[in-house]
């Protein structure tokens, strides 16, 4: 601030001396007024106090303070968060507005001519709202990528935070903490120093073993010896093993095997783990070789080109049978783009998604279904895939759906705009019918409940004319969901949801990202909402 105030005041003070030269040589020079031509005051205010009510539904008649409007009634209008209200009454004190259908939670103001009065929030009451019961208030300092719900109902969150509920002030909570089921830091996990670089996914072994997933290169006191994978024992500890070193004994990270670049999510099937990203190289370190003058152990890197998909052993050895190349000892071609999503079947097939034309030298537009073996399962009935990016994929079994959602705009030749119902077998369902999103808009992510409902997020302003700030929740047909559209903007990216039920039988969705405001309320990358009945 001293700074500035210096820079502000050396800047005063040479336009004032800039001044008295030009009035000594031109004293009866005349200028311009610079504040000249700006708007007439029009004599309105609009009261920033709450109005009454200060919340309400649909229909609500409000009442807001505010004067001067009365020679103005008939020339200004009045919108909630957007949305037109229809002005009901006008007098010396008061505005009396009704809450549209479309109105969600948000800044009331008035607009006469192209002048704006903003005046105070008010909250539209609908079927959807923030779990006050769930209990990580202050939530983490960056983002959350990945959740593990845990057999017992605790959650595992990993990310690319350093604290959560203010509990890492004094020993950071690098990238992981476990919470309760409503979100209460459980200290059980035994994590150390933890992570070096953000993780991304997060999944379980057989034996109870974590194998956690990103673009890191350290956990604990293990520096440089991870290549953007590793396994944690169920405590959250590093899982190590001995080895035996050209001139000593060492102890080392038990999975032997990682990538050159990000790995963007991982699956688990059978005890083999499966990684998908942007990287080109698998990558595994050879331990008994020392450095060219035999002083010291040197840690050797020995690579294999892959191409943003592999399979490891759980011990981190390569898989060779998945999608490899025996006569060039490398990786097939694999997709030719980065991999952002992806789903892994019951039966073993993989779809991916992303951006990329093609998989093994075959067209394949941003999708694709992979046999067990890594090569290109033909039966899925995707055709021309999509024009542009998918972002994500998800599956509901209730429903036994996948949605898609990206920057495209067709799907198999077919207009989607960003959003598209798949049935199994990869074709379109022809009963969801997004609206036409605007040229700007993109969406991040996308999931169907169980409820036949979808939270959309991702970065848009309206949609299908309506104003929707960022996150939204359609019907089974691509419609706004009427009563649970009323909640106000969210800022930032939604990266993971969980649907579960409470105890009255609601269903509650834990959102966790990259997101600091949700419906007019500071958000901490983590929050519960709850679908009211």
């Amino acid at each position: 601030m001293i700074r500035m105030n210096r820079t502000i005041k050396t800047g005063f003070l040479l336009f004032a001396c800039t001044g008295i030269i030009w009035g000594c040589r031109k004293d009866k020079q005349q200028f311009e007024d610079p504040y000249g031509g700006g708007k007439p005051p029009l004599g309105i205010q609009l009261s920033t106090d709450l109005p009454s009510p200060a919340t309400g539904g649909i229909g609500t008649m409000v009442t807001f303070r505010a004067t001067g409007l009365s020679h103005y009634k008939d020339s200004l209008h009045f919108y909630l968060n957007g949305e037109t209200a229809d002005v009901m009454q006008v007098d010396s004190g008061s505005i009396k507005v009704k809450v549209p259908e479309t109105a969600s939670t948000g800044v009331g103001y008035i607009t006469v001519g192209d002048q704006i009065f903003f005046g105070p929030i008010f909250r539209v009451q609908g079927k959807l709202a923030v779990d006050n019961s769930f209990k990580a208030k202050v939530g983490a300092n960056n983002s959350i990528n990945d959740v593990l719900p845990l057999p017992d109902g605790r959650l595992v969150l990993v990310g690319s935070f350093s604290d959560f509920e203010h509990k890492g002030a004094v020993k950071p909570l690098n990238r992981i903490v476990m919470t309760s089921r409503d979100g209460e830091v459980d200290r059980s996990l035994r994590s150390g120093d933890a992570a070096d670089g953000y993780l991304n996914s997060i999944a379980t072994l057989t034996n109870r073993k974590m194998v956690i997933a990103g673009a890191f290169a350290s956990f604990d006191s293990h520096r440089g010896e991870i290549h953007n994978i590793t396994l944690l024992n169920s405590n959250g500890s590093l899982d190590t093993t001995v080895v035996r070193t050209p001139l000593s004994r060492d102890t080392v990270p038990l999975f032997n095997g990682g990538t050159d670049g990000t790995i963007q999510k991982i699956f688990v099937r059978n005890n083999m783990i499966t990684a998908i990203g942007n990287f080109n190289y698998y990558l595994q370190f050879v331990y008994n070789k020392a450095n060219y003058q035999g002083t010291r152990d040197s840690l050797v890197t020995d690579s294999i080109s892959v191409r943003n998909l592999v399979r490891f052993f759980p011990d981190g050895a390569l898989d060779s049978s998945f999608n490899y190349d025996f006569q060039r000892q490398r990786g097939k071609q694999g997709p030719n783009g980065p991999i952002t999503d992806g789903f892994m079947q019951s039966d073993g097939k993989l779809i991916i998604v992303g951006r990329f034309t093609k998989y093994n030298g075959e067209n394949a537009n941003n999708i694709a279904r992979l046999n067990e073996d890594g090569s290109l399962d033909r039966t899925f009935k995707v055709g021309t895939g999509t024009d542009d990016v998918i972002a994500t994929i998800k599956y509901n079994p209730s429903t036994a759906r996948f949605i898609l959602a990206g920057g495209f705009e067709h799907f198999n030749g077919v207009p989607s705009s960003g959003l598209v119902m798949l049935h199994k077998d990869g074709t379109m369902d022809p009963t969801f019918k997004p609206a036409k999103k605007g040229n700007s808009d993109i969406y991040v992510s996308a999931q169907q409940l169980s409820n036949g409902y979808s939270i959309i997020s991702g970065f848009f302003k309206k949609y299908d004319g309506i104003h929707r700030g960022n996150l939204m929740v359609l019907d089974s047909k691509g419609q706004l969901a009427k009563g649970y559209n009323t909640t106000g903007d969210f800022q930032g990216v939604v990266n993971y949801m969980l649907e579960t039920r409470n105890s009255s039988g609601e269903i509650q969705v834990l959102i966790a990202g990259g997101f600091y405001k949700f419906d007019e309320q500071e958000m901490g990358n983590i929050m519960r909402l709850v679908f009211k009945e």
